[in-house]
């Protein structure tokens, strides 16, 4: 009888070690809208945002991801071509042939960051976020972001993005 009881804190492990990765797959998707070009593929089919209600900003600072300072790296290719970024969390990019070889560029100003999720199902998803700016004066700009997030299969896609009010 005490087997059976304890059978829930067993299970309960594994649950939150798929949370955890639930978690980090948010984290990754949320961060993915720093990077240009912006991939559809970040949204599922039916989302909504507001990335329009978000402040105009007059300066922007952008910083080319992978190496890209060679000319002959934005050559037409033959076959796919691997670069991995040398930075802490380095990523991989591949290019195949006949793709568009244009650098990824990342937004380092103004920027989107995740906070807190809570797990409404287990395929839906709140997630607190911020928009951050920093104009030349030093003073920071912060606009308080909600994201719903939906797992499709599993990949955490964005179905909602939300401005909320400074608190």
């Amino acid at each position: 009888m005490k087997s059976v009881l304890c059978l829930p804190l067993l299970f309960a492990s594994y649950a939150s070690a798929d949370e955890g990765a639930d978690r980090l797959s948010i984290d990754r998707a949320i961060a993915a809208l720093n990077e240009l070009p912006l991939g559809f593929a970040l949204f599922t089919g039916d989302a909504s945002s507001e990335f329009d209600r978000l402040p105009n900003t007059k300066t922007r600072v952008f910083r080319v991801l992978g190496k890209q300072e060679d000319p002959a790296a934005l050559a037409p290719i033959d076959h796919p071509l691997v670069v991995i970024s040398h930075e802490p969390w380095g990523e991989a990019t591949i290019t195949f042939p006949g793709a568009p070889s244009h650098p990824a560029v990342e937004i380092l100003n103004p920027r989107i960051a995740s906070a807190v999720s809570r797990f409404i199902t287990s395929d839906v998803a709140l997630t607190e976020g911020t928009w951050t700016y920093k104009n030349d004066g030093g003073t920071t700009q912060t606009v308080p972001l909600l994201f719903v997030m939906k797992k499709e299969g599993d990949i955490w896609k964005i179905a909602s993005l939300r401005v909320l009010a400074p608190r």
